[in-house]
């Protein structure tokens, strides 16, 4: 059990990262306008910030279409949708934080030949550029995945970039779908899809890898354990998500590295990178002939999968602090803050650490900040009166300490005022007549 002084230790570490790391940013969340109606639909505190994509352009796998240097043209098999054909890439060396500089012989050395295929969803802006796509695939290269990755692109679907975004990867998912339908059932299938907006984590290593690996192969001694996702990356920052660990106990080699992810239908983890099973996509697309789209992908899979969903510990990949969301953008200078390292690290040490849901940990938070503001507040004051009488105080402590906890208050609660409403409870499909 974890004793209450170490549950305290990084909970207090990540308020004073919350306090010293960009105070600045309130104003600018100040000047921002609300969440268009499109974006009605999207989990708080932070939204899934996948890009968007559109219907109208699906792609198929390698091999169905040409494209020209003067036009797109197609060369389609029978009921074979258009491809898009991303531009090639001429990627440079890349030097992230934690890991080596990029060079085949330093670059570090991870393995991800357990995986069956690899799927980033990327967007091209309106003039064909993708500057997004360059700097996905770089990160992608630095770790070895660039040559195992196949770029689908989809045009921005203006109208409702939610329904774009879930189109994406629902096609991905089909196609991923079709290429394995003749597998046998009882072999693994570990299918990638990946976000243009990915980071590399620097924390991320070989061990972690081979982890995950081991556990998605079915050698595992919890075999009956269900395993419809893993997520490489995900959003941390949701309501009613709990980490569990320990899950395979002292005898799995994955143990610790592997947590599961309990949540429900409100823990809306985002579509950033995730590893999905045989039964993960069989779970999908299913719901999908079902109701078609009728909400957010990534919510789909919090009512879907609410106690099959895993991630690595630490995560190898993460949603990049400074790339710029084509779903609501509104909340591009808070995701700036709160997905550097140095938060994120620590929010995910905590949630693991102490195995307590995000609905109880954010309030601590807030009540941490509170106290911050109102103890400062009164340093302050005090302060200012001994100033007042002659005496000789500084005044830039207390201010500054109430000042930025005040702030940090005013952006928590900006991020809890754009939140839509709890999603409806709906039956889990297993318990649906």
């Amino acid at each position: 059990m974890v004793q209450t002084a170490t549950r305290k230790r990084p909970l207090a570490r990540l308020v004073w990262l919350v306090l010293v790391q960009r105070a600045a940013t309130l104003h600018s969340l100040m000047a921002l306008r609300p969440l268009p109606d499109a974006c009605s639909s999207t989990p708080p505190l932070l939204q899934f910030a996948a890009g968007a994509k559109a219907p109208s352009l699906l792609v198929a796998s390698a091999g169905a279409f040409q494209v020209t240097s003067s036009a797109l043209s197609t060369k389609r098999r029978a009921g074979a949708p258009i491809a898009l054909e991303p531009p090639e890439l001429k990627l440079p060396e890349l030097k992230l934080p934690g890991l080596p500089s990029g060079t085949s012989e330093d670059m570090p050395a991870i393995d991800w030949s357990f995986l069956d295929a690899c799927f980033l969803i990327t967007c091209p802006s309106s003039d064909g550029g993708n500057p997004r796509l360059h700097r996905a695939m770089t990160q992608l290269q630095a770790v070895g995945l660039a040559d195992l990755t196949e770029v689908r692109s989809f045009a921005t679907d203006d109208d409702d970039r939610i329904r774009g975004c879930y189109t994406s990867h629902v096609t991905v998912l089909e196609e991923a779908a079709a290429r394995f339908a003749d597998r046998p059932p009882s072999e693994p299938l570990n299918v990638l899809v990946l976000e243009d907006n990915l980071s590399i984590s620097p924390r991320i290593t070989q061990q972690t890898l081979d982890s995950i690996a081991y556990f998605l192969s079915g050698s595992s001694r919890k075999a009956a354990m269900s395993r419809d996702m893993v997520h490489l990356a995900y959003i941390m920052y949701v309501p009613g998500l709990s980490v569990e660990s320990n899950i395979g106990g002292d005898d799995e080699p994955w143990n610790g590295e592997i947590v599961r992810l309990n949540c429900n239908a409100d823990s809306v983890l985002g579509t950033t990178a995730y590893i999905i099973s045989r039964s993960g996509l069989d779970g999908v697309l299913a719901e999908h002939r079902r109701t078609g789209y009728v909400d957010a992908i990534p919510n789909v899979m919090a009512r879907l999968f609410p106690s099959s969903r895993f991630a690595a510990f630490p995560m190898p990949l993460h949603r990049a602090a400074g790339v710029k969301s084509l779903v609501n953008g509104q909340l591009d200078s808070l995701r700036s803050l709160i997905f550097l390292p140095q938060i994120y690290t620590v929010w995910e040490r905590l949630l693991v650490g102490t195995g307590q849901s995000t609905n109880i940990l954010f309030p601590l938070l807030c009540v941490a900040l509170l106290l911050g503001a109102i103890a400062g507040g009164g340093e302050a004051t005090s302060a200012i009166a001994a100033a007042a009488r002659g005496e000789d105080v500084s005044l830039i402590l207390p201010l500054l300490s109430a000042t930025v906890s005040v702030a940090c208050l005013i952006v928590i609660g900006y991020g809890l005022a754009l939140a839509p409403k709890p999603q409806p409870q709906e039956p889990h499909p297993q318990e649906r007549s």
